[in-house]
This record gives structure tokens, sequence and C-alpha cells, in this order.
């Protein structure tokens, strides 16, 4: 499913009027669609609306949507949040507002009449800011929003909650929150992204008109990670097939007192189809491991006095890997000085694909350049504080950043970047964002990136793309979450608890 950045849908727009529509023609067909949706949710007929409009082309959209519900029979007044219309079409639309004398107040001259209709309105719908909106809320803007917040009325957004920047789901303080949000053409990233989504409520996206010609001439940078995309995918196994069709997959996780890291990647990736799986760790973390998964194949490694993996392995693991059709490192390794000399040094002989988590992103941040003389394919799937740390700047910076950052990291650095969060997004060294439809709070618990490493390194060891690895496997990863919460609830479901729903996917895909 496609998703567009305020700047792609701006320029899809101007692709339709090169194909024959006007600004106006799509501004009113907007409008339209949006009014008839407010519609399908909540019949308007005989009900009190108000349409608080801000003074660009979002404005313009809510002053047909004024036209339209007074079509259908609500009472209907519009507001000026920010003085008169800027735009051409939106001076055009307002002068059609007034010509069937429908209420128009300027919010800083008739507050009085206004804070009346807020607290008085069945259905109040923002149109103030929109797509085009950064930073912080003008105060005009601020103080009507605030009210909006306050009223009884069910609350409908133009495209975007004021207050929500479109491409990267930053809320500011004060914004608006909506109860419905209607979006024009396609999904934005705000409409997935964490904390944007919360501020959306039901969300639709209606057809403004444009043609698939244009959707097609337009770029695409950011898509969502839904379940046709990932099925379509996948290969079911084929009778005659033996373990060696489906991979091998070296484990390289766990230490002395990090045990169930190691235990829990390697479950999830036998879950997943790999062939022949082996674990490589310290011997306490193998002796955890042989109880929960008989199947997997173990290297017992030499330990630091500390229980992690030494430094002197690195001989035996180059052989291992040569061994290997991908290998995860990281999980509960810890982050000692042998670590950071280890993991390093693989990452510049490895000939297979790396799937690098936890402690493995740790140990490579006092030399992170060395994935740029990487052999082979790099996946990184830290969290936001790992991130943080990659980086060298705060979550919070990140937080409000998260696309632009992580694109500039994967570009930079030519890796594949999973980067966890409340909504997970994949993100590759040219430029493409897929973020992840499926997940919840379940998740928020020591173990659940384990588990997720897991299920990528599966897909990787099998063969299929760095990409298509890291997008299944976030894919299942939050889908199994979903189910697993209806059987278990957030609270209580734990990591290795997905691995039943897990299957059941499968299972009903036909796998």
């Amino acid at each position: 499913m496609r998703i567009l950045t305020a700047q792609e849908m701006r320029n899809l727009e101007a692709l339709a009027v090169e194909e024959g529509l006007s600004y106006e023609r799509l501004m009113d067909n907007a409008g339209s669609a949006a009014a008839a949706a407010i519609n399908r949710t909540i019949p308007v007929d005989g009900l009190s609306c108000l349409i608080v409009c801000g003074n660009g082309n979002n404005g313009g959209d809510g002053f047909v949507v004024a036209r339209r519900l007074v079509e259908r029979g609500a009472r209907v007044a519009v507001v000026l949040v920010l003085g008169p219309p800027k735009t051409e079409q939106s001076l055009a639309m307002l002068d059609l507002v007034r010509q069937m004398e429908i209420p128009v107040w300027n919010a800083a001259l008739e507050s009085e009449e206004v804070q009346i209709a807020l607290s008085q309105a069945d259905i109040i719908v923002d149109a103030m800011l929109g797509v085009g909106f950064h930073g912080v809320l003008p105060e005009p803007a601020a103080a009507i929003s605030q009210q909006v917040n306050a009223a009884i009325a069910a609350v409908f957004a133009i495209d975007l909650p004021s207050g929500v920047d479109a491409d990267n789901g930053f809320v500011c303080p004060g914004s608006i929150r909506a109860d419905f949000t209607i979006t024009f053409d396609s999904l934005k990233p705000a409409h997935v992204l964490y904390p944007g989504k919360e501020a959306m409520g039901e969300i639709e996206a209606v057809d403004i008109g444009i043609s698939d010609k244009c959707h097609e001439k337009g770029a695409i940078s950011h898509f969502l990670i839904d379940e046709e995309t990932i099925f379509s995918g996948l290969k079911k196994r084929t009778p005659h097939s033996h373990k060696g069709c489906y991979g091998r997959l070296l484990n390289l996780c766990g230490s002395a007192k990090m045990a169930g890291a190691a235990v829990i990647s390697a479950l999830s990736a036998a879950r997943c189809g790999v062939g022949m799986l082996t674990v490589a760790s310290a011997p306490r973390a193998l002796a955890a491991l042989n109880v929960r998964l008989p199947e997997a194949m173990t290297i017992s490694l030499e330990e630091t006095p500390e229980g992690e993996i030494a430094a002197s392995n690195f001989q035996r693991l180059q052989k291992a890997l040569s061994l290997s059709s991908a290998c995860l490192i990281g999980c509960g390794l810890g982050n000692g000085p042998q670590t950071q000399e280890l993991i390093p040094a693989l990452v510049k002989t490895a000939a297979c694909p790396l799937i690098i988590d936890a402690d493995g992103i740790n140990a490579l941040i006092p030399s992170i350049d060395i994935l740029q003389q990487a052999k082979a394919a790099v996946i990184l799937t830290p969290h936001m504080g790992e991130m943080a740390r990659l980086l060298g700047c705060s979550v919070a910076e990140l937080e409000e950043h998260r696309i632009q950052y992580a694109l500039r990291f994967a570009e930079e650095h030519n890796v594949l970047l999973v980067l966890k969060s409340s909504t997970t997004t994949v993100v590759t060294p040219e430029g493409a964002v897929f973020i992840s439809s499926v997940g919840n709070a379940g998740l928020a618990r020591g173990g659940s990136g384990d588990l997720l490493s897991g299920l990528i390194a599966a897909f990787c060891a099998q063969g299929y793309s760095p990409l298509q690895s890291a997008a299944a496997g976030v894919y299942l990863h939050g889908a199994a979450a979903d189910r697993c919460a209806l059987r278990l609830s957030q609270y209580a479901m734990l990591p290795t608890d997905l691995l039943e729903d897990l299957s059941q996917i499968f299972l009903e895909h036909g796998f």
C-alpha cells in the first residue's frame, strides 16, 4: 500500500494538473469526498457542524466540506482561524461559501460566537493546517485546538489533525486529537507512525480523482508492510525437498548471564523454516538451549572470565561462517572489550548476510565505519536507544526525526536498517521506507527483539533478500503479537508465546 510524503503528494497533484485537472478541481474533489465520508460515518442531516479553517489549501478543502454538508441538510458555520485565505483556490472556495450565506466568523474578531459554536456543535471539522505543517502551532490555531479537544463534538480532521507533522508523525503540544481522519488519495507517514497515529482516530483514505497513470509516474518512497505483500513473496516447501534446501543459519548469541537471548532467537529461527540451525555460544548458554531446543546444533565457544564470548574464537567462527547462508550476531552477547574486538573482525570477513542486533550493535559503535568494509549484506536491528547511540543523539531528537536520520544512516553505512519502536520501520540504503502495520504494546518487554532477529535471520538464511527477510520478520512478529494479545492480553503475553500464534499464521496461509 502506497504512503506518500508531503512533497510526494504535492508532486502527484502537479502531475494530475499536467494531465488536465485544475487545482481548484482537485480541491473541490477533496472537499466533496471528505464531506461524503463524514456523512457516511455520521449522517449530518439536522446536525450542527462547525468547520475550523486555516489560511492555506487545507482551509480551502474545509470550505468545500462546508458547502457539501449544507447540501446534505446540516447546519454549518465556518471559522477563519488564521485570517483570510492566502491561496487563489481557497479564496475562490470561500466566495462560494459566502454565496450560500453560510455564516463565516473570524476567530480573532468574533471569539464569543466561535466559543458558543464550539460548545454546541455536533461535528467539528479540523481544516486548519494539514500536510504542510511543521514546527509548533501558531497561537490562534493553538487556542482553537484546545477548545476543539475540550468539545463534546465528533472531530473530523481533514488530511491530518492540525499539529501533526505529515512526514515523521511528530505531534506538537496542543495538537488536535481527532476521532476520525479523512486523508486524500494516499496515506501519509504520520497516519501509520506513532505518536501521530494516536492522534488520528479512525482513518479513511478517499479518492480525489487522480488517475492511475499519474500514480505510475509519481515517485514513492514509503510503503506499508501488509499481509498480502509478505505472503505473496514467500515460497511453500516442495515435497521432494530436504533440510539443505532451507539454509544454514549460524546464531552467535548469548552469554553466561544472558542465555535466554540465545534461546529465544534460536527458537524463533527454528519456527520460521530454516533448514539447519547452529548456535555458537558460551557453554552455560548452550546448556539452557539444549533443554529448550534439542534440534539445534551447537558450537561451544571459549568464555572470558565474565562469561562472554572470547575474541580467541575468531578462527572457529570464521570456519562456521564459511558454511553458513546467514549469521545472526548479538542477542545477549554482552558488551565487553573482547566482544568489541570480535564483532568488527567478523563483519569485515563474513561472506554471508549478517543480521546484527543488540550487543552486536553496541560492539560496533566505537568502530561503526567498519560497516562500509563488509563483504556481504548487513541488516541492523536497533531499538530507539541503540539507534540514538549509533547516531550520537538523544532518543527525543531521534523520535522527532526518525525517518530522516534512519535514511541518512542506512545510506551512509550501506546497511538495511530495522528500526524497532512502537511502529517498526525498515529502511533501505537506496532510500525506501517500509512501515509496519501491525504490533502492539505487549511487545514492550525483554526478549521481543531477540525473537524478531531470529525471524529475520531465518528468512535470510533461506535465501530471501535482506529486504524480504526484514519485512517478513517485522510483519510476522507484529501479526503474531496482535493474535497473542487477544489470547493472553498485552499484560501477560511473553515473547515466546508468540511462537504458537506464528505457527497458526503459517498454517492458515498453507505453509
